[in-house]
């Protein structure tokens, strides 16, 4: 496929689905809006962004929720809920000791082989040559054991922080703030970052070197319930 590089959400697509992920990618067939919840989210996390001067993302949500369309009144005091419980959890706690704090890190990285992954990160926290990583989760349930230890975006992360700061020699720990259940962390070392990188450049060479001529396989699953291809899929 002509992709030029591929994200932890398209790939998490390509396994669940490949194609799910070829109807995107390469059909260009895309949801025709998206649900009001995830709106909240992306609001919650804009207010954040703009919040990194003046450190009252309370100030930037109301733009951000207008922004996002988001019109349901319950859904914007969750949001007003969840933008509180960021800064209960010590959001901006130590801040002011930390060598870096980089808040919406782009990264554009070729993970091994060519294979170019794209990103950002909520915030990114450097002490030394140790790191903290933020990222704020709005979902409804909280990770099960094996997803935070299997978790695609904590792998990505952690190789990518590494590439754009080589000093980053020690352990990173990644924290998913699941703003409506708990914060869940797993910590990530440059060994992991190396074994990860061969197994996602074998994984994301697989889906460019696929002929877009040939559809790939259908998987039925929850996923099946998001997918604007669904009226066509040969499994539905």
């Amino acid at each position: 496929m002509d992709l030029h590089h591929l994200s932890a959400s398209s790939l998490k697509t390509w396994k669940s689905c490949g194609l799910q992920f070829y109807a995107n990618k390469v059909l260009g067939v895309t949801s025709e809006s998206t649900h009001e919840l995830t709106r909240v989210g992306s609001a919650v996390h804009h207010a954040f962004e703009n919040a990194s001067e003046d450190k009252d993302p309370h100030t930037h949500l109301e733009t951000a929720l207008n922004e996002q369309e988001v019109v349901t009144e319950e859904f914007r005091e969750r949001a007003k809920e969840m933008t509180q419980t960021c800064i209960d959890w010590g959001w901006y706690d130590g801040i002011e000791d930390l060598d870096i704090c980089k808040a919406e890190e782009e990264f554009l990285i070729d993970i091994g082989g060519g294979v170019m992954f794209k990103g950002f990160i909520d915030r990114l926290d450097i002490q030394g040559n140790t790191a903290r990583i933020i990222d704020i989760k709005t979902q409804a349930k909280k990770f099960t054991a094996d997803e935070l230890r299997t978790n695609l975006q904590a792998s990505i992360y952690n190789i990518a922080a590494r590439k754009l700061y080589p000093n980053i020699t020690g352990p990173i720990r990644v924290e998913f703030w699941v703003l409506r259940h708990e914060i869940q962390a797993v910590t990530k070392t440059e060994i992991n970052s190396v074994k990860e990188s061969f197994e996602l450049s074998k994984q994301g060479k697989v889906i460019m070197d696929w002929d877009e001529k040939i559809f790939p396989p259908a998987t039925s699953g929850a996923h099946c319930r998001w997918c604007p291809y669904i009226e066509e899929c040969p499994e539905w």
